[in-house]
């Protein structure tokens, strides 16, 4: 009598280098179907006994509400579009599995290990992921909806596609990885929103803002890299209003020490006009510094805050040069400390 055997089909069509497969497995007890596909509830220590080889696809196979804590058989597996709705996953290591359009609804995978998986277009609802390892795993345009984290979950310093740019490619892999890379940090970002984690939000931000400027180096397009560049050093990245108060502070000192050593600035009073000039400081007196610094502190300060008193005015033109950039600047400043104070209240 012929032996019964499986005939599930899985038609990974869109999926790269995976294709239809048709498990050809005999039929697991009362069922028409394999150990791997039955639409039942298969005991774990079942599974175990029946472990699948390192060569095995089991594509479509059907975990749903199986209990596989502990277990480490599906381990470099191929799982392509495999549904572990209402698994429990807890400590299970998926590493390095194709789990590429798989579907984890009501999952419960505290502490699973995802490392290196391929998760492209795989699926998460409500998945309970406290303590999962994604470290290496693919995550592009993986469907992460409702799900729970915490500070142990752990995705990694670097996105993978982010490492592999380093490598040979074409200029359409490279494009294509760069953006994978961009998508993963915004989704991570989201995530950990979601999860009332600020501090991460901001990593990966900061992560997904550097990856940008050195890419943008990398393309030649150097003027959106110096602009990032510029966005970090000054503000973050429009995070931190400290770094912009102190940028402001360091512009108005040196403009401080530049006004009398460039032509020097000149009081005007009610019965006499004192210029503050400096031609060599290394024979200059102390208390003649210190009174020219003090007034020439003083200056920077209006000119930056573009108060303009008129009390005081620069001298030579390229003291009126320097003026007239520090009002710039100051104002470019302010407006950017007003920008980076509402999204700061913002998160």
């Amino acid at each position: 009598m012929t032996e019964k055997r499986c005939g599930h089909i899985t038609n990974s069509s869109g999926v790269e280098d995976a294709g239809a497969v048709c498990c050809w497995r005999p039929t697991w007890e009362e069922t028409d179907r394999c150990l791997w596909h039955a639409e039942i509830v298969v005991p774990t220590s079942v599974y175990e006994q029946h472990a699948p080889e390192p060569s095995e696809r089991l594509d479509g196979a059907d975990f749903t509400g199986a209990r596989l804590s502990d277990t480490s058989f599906l381990a470099g597996q191929s799982l392509v579009e495999a549904d572990f709705t209402d698994a429990v996953l807890d400590n299970a290591d998926l590493s390095e599995a194709d789990l590429r359009r798989a579907t984890f609804r009501d999952v419960d995978a505290h502490g699973t290990s995802f490392r290196d998986t391929n998760l492209h277009d795989a699926v998460f609802v409500f998945a309970d992921l406290r303590s999962a390892d994604f470290r290496g795993a693919r995550l592009y345009r993986a469907g992460l909806t409702d799900i729970r984290i915490n500070l142990e979950t752990a995705f990694g310093e670097r996105t993978v596609y982010e490492a592999e740019i380093d490598q040979r490619s074409s200029p359409d892999e490279l494009t294509e990885r760069a953006e994978s890379a961009q998508w993963v940090y915004r989704e991570l970002q989201r995530l950990y929103d979601e999860n009332a984690f600020p501090e991460r939000v901001h990593a990966y931000y900061f992560r997904e803002m550097d990856f940008r400027r050195r890419r943008a180096w990398q393309n030649g397009d150097y003027r959106q890299a110096i602009t990032l560049a510029g966005s970090r050093w000054v503000m973050c990245y429009g995070t931190s209003p400290w770094r912009v108060v102190t940028t402001s502070l360091v512009l108005i000192l040196v403009c401080a020490g530049l006004y009398p050593l460039t032509g020097g600035i000149q009081e005007v009073g009610s019965e006499a006009t004192v210029t503050y000039q400096i031609e060599n400081p290394a024979e200059t007196p102390g208390p003649v510094l210190a009174r020219a610094f003090l007034k020439s502190l003083y200056f920077s300060i209006i000119t930056f805050a573009t108060l303009g008193y008129g009390d005081i005015q620069p001298v030579a033109g390229i003291a009126r040069a320097i003026a007239s950039i520090e009002t710039l600047l100051g104002s470019l400043l302010m407006a950017l400390l007003v920008f980076v104070l509402t999204r700061s209240v913002r998160y």
